[in-house]
């Protein structure tokens, strides 16, 4: 685990960016919000942003081809009914193009106990795709299943069990769940079994809809920060999952629900296999009833500059807004947190960058429905430019665990007011 993080550093550090206070941009830069699409019931409990994966993503014994691996998440709102949808989408791109990811059978359940492969058997419900248990993705495409009962509460952990048959040698993964993946030979769908092998990525599974009438879906779409590269394993403690706490825990937002589609070491014009300005549509604007985004991206662009890019990091963003106002979506961005202390990002020019950035994040000329001001959440207020003690990881740029709870709460509050505003 130790390796795994300091790999997840030395590969790419990543930020957040989010969202709070409103303003409108001219109309020639910024698209004005449409009406919103009218509810079906129907919002995203789960997702997992998909990306390339490699040979030390794997699990090896044994591998994926014939095994059963189970997969956990945790929702922030009650339902009723369920349906998955998995992720066949980077095979082409890579060693072994055009492979077909092919599922023998799923099955979804309550988890008895966080972190541990366990499962509640009397709640255990059988997936199927157009009436069968088994399916066939082809490269490069997604698959969703038929909509199953299965009654869940709020802060439920759920166990999403998939034999697989055929796999590809690299099929789509999410790198950095920070949360176990359990993988055993044969067939458990159904059943509690002793792991060969554990994983902390998400294989193929990048979606779970839950039914509930009246319920919305905040999109947190980001880099590491967002991703909860530096949370505690197995925890569901970054900011996102508090945010789904906090909104859990109001009964004037608990029909919403939050869900993390950062990807370490991502930024706005590539890392991690995929960029997010390409990725941005998948995963935040199409997500199942998305009403409101908050984008933190762009921290991992900043390292690299040789000079002023804020512009060009300007114009990304406002796309970001017009993608989001076009489906009737509210966007918040956050402001960019400090790395004063982290040697790799630190930098007169860089932080330059930073200020021009937030500043603009927080000016009524951005277009944002608002922002979330996640650096002074979890700056130095004698030192604005870096960590504080308490809410620095060790590298002078992740937050902590009390980063990431002071950033959660932070955006709750936000979002609250928002909500009771409008």
């Amino acid at each position: 685990m130790i390796f795994r993080k300091i790999l997840s550093l030395a590969v790419g550090f990543s930020l957040c960016l989010g969202c709070c206070s409103c303003g409108k941009a001219p109309d020639e830069e910024v698209a004005k919000l449409a009406d919103p699409e009218p509810s079906d019931g129907w919002s995203c409990i789960f997702a997992a942003a998909m990306q390339p994966s490699n040979i030390d993503m794997m699990p090896k014994n044994p591998h994926l081809s014939g095994s059963t691996c189970r997969q956990q998440f945790q929702t922030s709102t009650s339902g009723s009914k369920i349906r998955l949808t998995f992720s066949n989408e980077h095979s082409s791109s890579l060693d072994a193009p055009g492979e077909k990811l092919e599922i023998e059978s799923v099955h979804v359940a309550k988890l008895l106990k966080p972190g541990e492969p366990n499962i509640d058997a009397s709640t255990d419900a059988v997936i199927t795709f157009g009436g069968s248990e088994s399916a066939s993705i082809p490269s490069g495409e997604t698959l969703t299943s038929d909509e199953v009962d299965f009654e869940y509460s709020a802060l439920d952990f759920i166990a999403v069990s998939v034999k697989f048959g055929s796999v590809p040698a690299f099929p789509s993964v999410h790198q950095e769940g920070d949360c176990g993946s359990w993988v055993a030979d044969g067939n458990h769908v159904s059943e509690n079994f002793n792991p060969t092998e554990w994983m902390w990525s998400y294989f193929s599974l990048c979606r779970a809809d839950g039914y509930s009438e009246g319920s919305e879906t905040v999109v947190c779409f980001g880099d590491s920060i967002t991703d909860g590269s530096i949370s505690t394993f197995n925890g569901f403690d970054a900011w996102p999952d508090i945010l789904g706490k906090e909104l859990a825990s109001d009964p004037s937002t608990a029909n919403i629900s939050v869900v993390n589609t950062g990807i370490g070491g991502n930024a706005i014009w590539g890392g991690s296999g995929i960029a997010a300005k390409d990725r941005f549509k998948r995963d935040a604007v199409d997500i199942s009833g998305a009403r409101y985004v908050i984008i933190l991206i762009g921290t991992n662009d900043i390292p690299g500059a040789q000079t002023d890019t804020s512009e060009d990091m300007i114009k990304e963003y406002r796309a970001m807004i017009n993608a989001c106002h076009e489906k009737g979506i509210k966007i918040f961005a956050g402001t960019v947190t400090p790395f004063g202390n982290n040697e790799w990002w630190a930098s007169e020019l860089h932080e330059n960058i930073r200020s021009k950035i937030n500043a603009w994040m927080m000016s009524v000329e951005s277009g944002f429905d608002g922002y979330i001001d996640f650096a002074s959440a979890v700056c130095d207020p004698d030192d604005p430019e870096k960590l504080t003690s308490v809410n620095d990881s060790g590298d002078g740029l992740h937050p902590s665990a009390a980063g990431h709870k002071a950033m959660g709460e932070e955006a709750a509050k936000v979002i609250k007011e928002y909500i009771k505003n409008h």
